[in-house]
């Protein structure tokens, strides 16, 4: 088993040096760019030096996050730099989303470790082979995956480097699958500026009107996450990183929480698992030090539950006055000196840990005039108040009547505490960085784009059919034989929004399917170990191609056909490689996807894929679809997404495809829908939108 190792989170260098000095053997932090807290404080490149230097002295790490997806213009422009100024400075990983940023890094600093964001949504073994194969040292699970899941993925992938949060806030959705604040305020997750649209209160309805959160309003609203019962089961499961939420908590909140942990990793390192006990005065600190209506624990063994949920206000709570010692924690040193005539003088330390370090200087010579004393040596060796030590005993074999320089005592002592100090730092890989060669963006060829319509429903299917406008089709597959004997187009078969371990089974591709429409990471794992051919894959949305470096590596690994994400504007869009790129033209937008469930949270579980309604306290209301084939909820939009009025800018970007997505329209919506479309694309028409609708981010796009 890989070492295990506590990480902590640190907003600030007040907050990284404290959390270091109680216990952590790591620190994730963001810098002033590109990190998914872009409200916290964050650190200048000078801070995070000074940290990088104090975590290493202190033999711990420092990983920096990159974990937003970056426009072309920022990797093109500002990334290269920004990270060399980090590998420089030594920082140990980048923490990463975006698979442009994860192809940026193995190519130009191929040295330096790059962990897989949560924000990747990992659930599976698969999705976790297929970064280790591509390089990658470690993944951070999803949050949602239980310790028999983390468990089936170290199994797989032994020497890959399993880090899991145990404490902190959780999201509702599955992190990097939220465009919620996204679409409704503009501040996107995606890019660190999430407004927390899940913290806010709903209310929910069934078909008939009926309201069915009693509870309370804040049905998306998780409590705090709490695994500390758990710890030598998560062990046992591969986990080797422990990871606490909170960059933009408080400095009280980080010591409190990493002293706590830090005490129970150690008993289980010491005691073993059979006699790991939480005490309850160890439980009231951590809620003391903040909670949200208490703990929960839940995903560790179930896939959701009502007992996560808050249900009433999420504030977060805490106890005033509960904060631990973080004073620096020096390490006991023993100093041993010679200074005897005619030899040469010699002074050696001694670390209570073992290490030692001995320094030789120049022969001691006979004093002339004023002899040098037994305590000008030991007065001009004690001096390590800068360092991370303190001293304990000092051996001083020496002879009377020498003369020995103050300073060639205190220049030895320096030396060789600087090689104590080295002996115990972490130890660096070499630090390559190869020259950065900017990636310029082609200008996309512009050819008649073929009509592509993804959809859900039977009755969807039925109208689809009766426009022979529509060029090519993905079904769910248990719609595919119908789709294959109806359609007279290609018909691709769509996987699930997230795959979980106990679904995998479900996913069994027909011989003669056009090709697949692939939402994860996970299901692209899937595929390769399928042996399914890459070049008939079509990356779906959620497989983020925000940037050109992004489509150019999937390129590189055989995947030609990507769907061009919602959150880009039509000015981006148009320094993106659009070959090969299919463009969303209607759609309910989906927002969030969730591994609870709001009509289990609320009524029970009925497992009849019900669609409910959810309304906001503007009294917008949103659809929630529960996909019961494989346990998530969708919440869509209130606003159709449209954007066929739109369409000579859109011939400008050189897509190959404009897609529809049905999901949960009805038979007339849908074929109003791709009437509409004809008359607007086939037929040249001018366009006559009369429903509530959005252009999505195609104007404004997001910071």
């Amino acid at each position: 088993m890989n070492q295990l190792e506590l990480l902590s989170p640190a907003g600030d260098l007040q907050i990284f040096k404290a959390v270091v000095n109680v216990g952590a053997d790591a620190v994730y932090f963001g810098g002033d760019l590109f990190g998914a807290r872009a409200y916290a404080k964050n650190f200048s490149i000078e801070e995070a030096a000074e940290a990088i230097r104090y975590a290493h002295t202190h033999g711990a790490r420092a990983y920096l996050t990159v974990n937003t997806l970056l426009k072309n213009t920022e990797i093109e422009r500002n990334l290269y730099t920004y990270l060399r100024d980090y590998v420089n400075a030594g920082i140990d990983a980048f923490i990463v989303q975006d698979f442009g940023v994860f192809s940026f890094i193995r190519e130009y600093f191929p040295d330096t470790h790059v962990h897989i964001s949560t924000q990747a949504s990992l659930c599976t073994k698969y999705g976790a082979k297929f970064f280790e194969d591509l390089g990658a040292k470690r993944i951070v699970t999803a949050r949602e995956i239980s310790i028999d899941e983390i468990r089936a993925i170290h199994e797989s992938s032994p020497d890959l480097e399993i880090e899991s949060f145990i404490h902190g806030a959780l999201c509702v959705c599955y992190s990097g699958q939220c465009l919620m604040s996204s679409i409704l305020g503009g501040r996107s997750g995606n890019r660190g500026r999430c407004a927390q649209p899940c913290r806010l209160p709903y209310d929910a309805f069934d078909k008939d009107g009926n309201k069915l959160n009693k509870k309370g309003q804040y049905i998306l609203s998780p409590k705090d996450f709490c695994t500390i019962n758990y710890l030598p089961d998560m062990i046992n499961a591969g986990v080797n990183s422990f990871k606490i939420e909170g960059r933009m908590k408080q400095l009280e909140y980080a010591t409190g929480v990493v002293s706590v942990y830090r005490h129970y990793i150690d008993e289980y390192l010491y005691r073993g698992a059979k006699n790991y006990k939480v005490t309850e005065v160890d439980i009231q600190k951590l809620l003391d030090y903040g909670n949200r209506s208490g703990f929960t624990d839940l995903y560790l063994h179930k896939h959701n539950g009502p007992e996560m949920i808050t249900f009433e206000a999420p504030s977060h709570k805490k106890v005033e006055g509960a904060t631990v010692d973080i004073s620096e924690k020096k390490k006991r040193v023993d100093c041993y000196i010679k200074a005897l005539a005619g030899r040469d003088f010699s002074i050696k330390f001694v670390a209570e840990d073992g290490r030692e370090a001995t320094v030789t200087g120049d022969v001691v010579q006979e004093a002339k005039n004023k002899p040098t004393t037994k305590e000008d040596i030991i007065k001009a060796a004690s001096g390590l108040g800068n360092t991370p030590y303190t001293m304990g005993n000092i051996h001083v074999d020496y002879d009377d009547n020498i003369f020995l320089p103050v300073s060639a005592i205190k220049n030895a002592r320096r030396e060789a505490i600087e090689i104590l100090s080295a002996s115990q730092m972490v130890e660096e890989l070499p630090k390559t960085i190869i020259d950065f060669k900017e990636l310029k963006a082609l200008p996309n060829t512009k050819f008649p784009a073929r009509c592509f319509v993804n959809l859900a429903k039977e009755h969807q299917l039925d109208a689809v059919v009766k426009c022979d406008f529509v060029d090519e089709i993905a079904v769910p597959v248990s719609l595919f034989e119908k789709a294959s004997k109806g359609f007279s187009g290609d018909v691709y078969v769509s996987l699930p929004s997230i795959l979980r371990k106990d679904y995998v089974t479900k996913i069994d591709i027909p011989k003669d399917a056009a090709g697949v429409l692939a939402s994860s990471f996970d299901e692209l794992g899937l595929l390769k170990e399928m042996g399914y051919p890459d070049d008939k894959v079509i990356l779906d949305h959620r497989l983020y191609t925000f940037n050109n470096r992004s489509i150019k590596q999937f390129r590189e690994l055989g995947y030609k056909s990507n769907c061009i994400p919602y959150e880009l504007s039509l000015k981006e869009l148009k320094h993106r490689d659009n070959g090969g790129s299919q463009m969303i033209v209607y759609s309910k937008i989906p927002m969030m996807i969730t591994a609870n469930c709001t009509v289990k949270n609320t009524v029970g579980c009925k497992k009849n894929n019900d669609i409910i309604t959810v309304v906001d306290r503007k009294n917008e209301s949103l659809s929630v679809e529960c996909n019961c084939d494989y346990c998530y909820n969708t919440i869509y939009n209130s606003k159709k997404y449209v954007a066929f009025d739109l369409k000579d800018e859109l011939k400008e970007l050189g897509a190959d495809e404009y897609r529809l997505d049905f999901t949960i329209e009805d038979f007339k919506e849908t074929m109003d829908i791709l009437l509409s479309y004809k008359s607007t694309f086939i037929e040249n028409s001018p366009v006559h939108l009369h429903d509530n609708y959005t252009k999505g981010h195609l104007k404004r796009g997001v910071e």
